[in-house]
Order: C-alpha cells, then sequence, then structure tokens
C-alpha cells in the first residue's frame, strides 16, 4: 500500500498543494504537458511552413531561407530536447501505467533526463557543424 501511495504522490498533477510541489513527480507532469503543447505547437508551425509550397516554388523557397538562419536552425537542437524527454518521459509514464518498477519512479525519471543530454549532446554535435557551415 505505501508503494502504491508514494507511486501516487510521484505522480501528482499539477496544484498548490504544498505536499506535491517541487516533488519530482510533479516536475515530471508538469514537463511532459509543457513539451506535448511545445510539440504540437510546433506541428502546427511545420505545416505552415510546408503549406506554403502551395503558393509556389519562389515562396517556399524564402520560407525555407528564413528557416535555414543559423538562430532558427538551432533551435531545432531545443526541439530535438523537447522531442526527446517527451518520449523518454512517456515511457516512464507507460511504464508507471503497467505497474513495473512503481517504487523506482525518481530514478526512472532522471533515467529519462539523462536520455535527454545524451541524445542532445549527439544530436548537437552531429548538427552544429551543419549549421555554421
Amino acid at each position: 500500500m505505501a508503494s502504491s501511495m508514494r507511486s501516487v504522490l510521484l505522480h501528482a498533477p499539477a496544484t498548490n498543494d504544498s505536499r506535491t510541489r517541487g516533488r519530482t513527480g510533479w516536475w515530471a507532469w508538469v514537463l511532459q504537458r509543457t513539451t506535448g503543447v511545445l510539440l504540437v505547437g510546433y506541428l502546427f508551425l511545420h505545416i505552415l511552413v510546408l503549406s506554403s509550397a502551395r503558393a509556389g516554388a519562389d515562396t517556399f523557397d524564402r520560407v525555407l531561407g528564413v528557416a535555414q538562419h543559423p538562430v532558427l536552425a538551432a533551435l531545432d537542437i531545443v526541439l530535438m530536447a523537447i522531442l526527446l524527454f517527451h518520449a523518454a518521459n512517456g515511457i516512464r509514464i507507460m511504464l508507471l501505467d503497467a505497474g513495473i518498477a512503481a517504487n523506482r519512479q525518481v530514478e526512472m525519471f532522471w533515467a529519462s533526463v539523462a536520455v535527454t543530454l545524451v541524445g542532445v549532446a549527439a544530436s548537437a554535435w552531429l548538427s552544429v557543424p551543419l549549421i555554421f557551415r
């Protein structure tokens, strides 16, 4: 029973309750929702960019020219961080829902953060030479 209650507290929703604020599970919850909203926003932006092709090749080329600016291209690394964290934390949540390692949720959260950092480092290492060529 204590293990079950612990997993509920670690997986707590956003609230002003001082018992959950600052806990790892609360941050995991907030970050999962935030990264999800950011990914949906990116998807709409991506569709908008692709739909500019319907206006003609010149318009599409101008839009792609703006998107290839080094600052915007560097934001791809930020996108990778958002995507990797959302995926890794989502796997952690699926394992929690399946009842696997419910008493190891804090460690699994930090493992998802580690996976994100390693993935972003690899992505940056591969992308930076292409962005600033």
